[in-house]
């Protein structure tokens, strides 16, 4: 298997936990849309999270997956546990994190009384 296909099989993985651990903050973590933003060496998940302009990415911005650990999830080799463990403790944290973050605000209210 060459290297583009294992990133691609890691991205295929860290979706399908994504989408897993998605399911266990729906209540708190809002997340209207999810893709993956390519900046190569580094691959982030973009979140758009309901009510917020701006996208949050898991990892931060600036700290994304590096290409070894998308090479590392994408094959099944069980010595390639320990990586996809701290992909998926990354995950679990950034979706925590964003769990207990303070909400934007919504659009304003109009007043009643002129």
């Amino acid at each position: 298997m060459i290297e583009a296909q294992r990133i691609a099989a890691g991205k295929r993985w860290i979706g399908e936990v994504f989408e897993r651990l998605r399911r266990v903050y729906l209540g708190t973590v809002p997340i209207e849309t999810w893709d993956w933003q390519d900046e190569d060496p580094e691959y982030r998940i973009r979140v758009q999270l309901a009510g917020h302009a701006a996208p949050a990415y898991i990892p931060s911005y600036g700290l994304g997956f590096g290409r070894g650990q998308l090479v590392a999830c994408g094959h099944p080799d069980p010595g390639n546990d320990p990586a996809r463990h701290d992909v998926e403790a990354t995950l679990r944290g950034r979706l925590a994190a964003l769990a207990v973050a303070p909400r934007a605000p919504g659009p304003p209210k109009p007043n009643a009384h002129p």
